[in-house]
């Protein structure tokens, strides 16, 4: 290969699935990833793909020193710090790598690595570059440079962080992906990922056990657009975030007509569910009208994965029914609480009374759907959780239990999240600031231990909410969850 792209796990890169319990090991590659490793294969460089936490969960013995000492060294590494939950894994993945392949280079992108971007540089020497902000033309150019015979120079690649006798230099950051440009990547192809049909395997939403060696039902998260036009308390992804880190402001949306293309070629290709990456009824009914009457128009009949930032209106629920495959779509919905104060505070902005009725519309046409409640957001206290436990208990109550997940996580603070940014507004005190301090988090965090008080280790502490008292709601909420008769799951006691 003249490049590998390297998805890394939570844990660290020699971790053994087989003698201990991972926390979530984070499989999920961002979706991005997949438009420009095709971008490069494009311009004729050699791209294999390997998802490490994929591989583990396949093979739990599975060994990226051995692997990497079995194939010829790489010109350049790949190596996604999007999300920071990888945080300690991107880096401990890279020491492996430069332990076998010394010579090679080592590129990092992502919104947490744009972030973090001079302190990982300052502390990390197996890092040798970061993008900061979209890494489509910034990659093609720094592939040319490391792989082939390319006189440009590294002060001439836009985005681009890298060391100058030692000290970090960055370079102007012009690149900015725009709606034509995203029309034009191949966010489809993944035959370069190994164990490819595996992870569309995993990526099937809804299905019970998922068989990783014969995998039958598959599924695709799918680029739509990029940015937001939402600043939920709780995002790293939203609005500002994106404006600071990638120069964008809002949305840039992919035409209907390309995504529909996508989803045609993935239906060919035996997939029955796509996943979308940012919530199309958010998009205006222009967009999604043309996108469900292509649909029709194409005869395509698949399912859907889409995740509503806000309640979707009627009609969109009306085109989404009459439409995919319902046999393979799911709808996740996140009310946060069931006090409506603390959904506003958090940035959902609906009535619970709107939001049973929509529920009725999802009902009439038996669209399964995930609820998501979060534990430990600023303004949830022992006296609005039970509102929160009487809006669950009326949706358990009228939603049919085979269409209903419902889940109730706690939240680890997301760097450059309005939490994060402005503590003293939600009445908090936050505890995870630098990139150390979310790598030693992520260390920390790796496995599951025996106990473990909910709440704990998530880089922030409401005044007025103690630890204590997340544990205690926890509690409750495992007990309540415990006697449904619909998929209701305890509160995690991993990260």
């Amino acid at each position: 290969m003249d490049i590998l792209y390297l998805h890394p796990a939570k844990q660290e890169a020699d971790a053994r699935f087989d003698k201990f319990l991972p926390s979530s090991p984070y499989p999920f590659i961002p979706v991005g990833v997949i438009g420009f490793v095709n971008l490069l294969r494009s311009d004729g460089w050699d791209v294999v793909g390997l998802n490490l936490p994929m591989e583990l969960a396949i093979e739990p013995t599975f060994d990226l020193r051995q692997w990497l000492r079995s194939q010829p060294p790489a010109k350049l590494v790949l190596i996604d710090l999007h999300w920071y939950e990888h945080c300690f894994g991107a880096i401990e993945a890279a020491k492996t790598v430069k332990s076998v392949w010394s010579q090679t280079k080592i590129v990092i992108g992502g919104l947490t690595s744009s972030n973090f971007a001079e302190e990982i540089l300052a502390n990390f020497p197996e890092i040798d570059f970061i993008v900061r902000g979209d890494a489509e033309k910034p990659l093609q150019l720094l592939a040319a440079f490391c792989c082939g015979d390319s006189p440009a120079s590294l002060k001439e690649i836009p985005n681009l962080l890298y060391r100058v006798d030692g000290k970090s230099k960055q370079n102007a950051r012009t690149y900015f992906a725009k709606a034509s440009d995203l029309d034009s990547f191949d966010f489809v192809s993944t035959d370069w990922l190994l164990h490819s049909r595996s992870y569309a395997a995993m990526q099937h939403y809804g299905q019970g056990k998922i068989d990783l060696k014969n995998p039958q039902q598959l599924g695709h998260w799918l680029t739509v657009g990029r940015g937001c036009v939402f600043n939920c308390s709780y995002c790293g992804g939203g609005k500002k975030s994106h404006e600071e880190l990638a120069g964008r402001n809002g949305y840039v949306t992919r035409t209907p007509g390309n995504v529909v293309e996508d989803i045609a070629r993935l239906s060919e290709l035996g997939y029955q569910q796509v996943a979308l990456s940012l919530d199309i009824a958010t998009f205006g009914p222009e967009w999604w009208r043309t996108f469900f009457a292509q649909l029709k128009e194409r005869q395509l009949k698949i399912g859907i994965y889409n995740e509503f930032f806000q309640l979707p209106p009627s009609e969109f629920l009306d085109e989404m029914g009459a439409t995919v495959d319902l046999a393979h779509t799911e709808v996740a919905i996140s009310p946060l609480s069931g006090n409506e104060a603390v959904r506003k505070k958090n940035g959902k902005f609906y009535t619970n009374e709107r939001f049973l009725n929509m529920l009725q519309t999802l009902k009439r046409y038996e669209i399964p759907i995930f609820i998501y409640f979060s534990l430990n957001l600023p303004g949830e206290t022992f006296a609005t959780f039970k509102e929160t436990l009487q809006l669950a208990h009326e949706i358990g109550q009228t939603y049919p239990p085979h269409l209903l997940r419902m889940l109730n996580p706690c939240h680890t603070l997301d760097p450059l999240s309005p939490m994060s940014r402005q503590p003293d507004a939600f009445g908090m005190t936050v505890h995870y600031k630098s990139f150390m301090d979310y790598y030693n988090y992520c260390k920390g965090t790796g496995w599951q231990t025996r106990q473990v008080m909910r709440g704990q280790h998530r880089g922030f502490e409401m005044k007025t909410r103690p630890t204590p008292v997340v544990e205690q709601m926890a509690q409750v909420w495992d007990m309540f969850a415990s006697k449904q008769n619909f998929r209701c799951f305890p509160v995690p006691r991993g990260w």
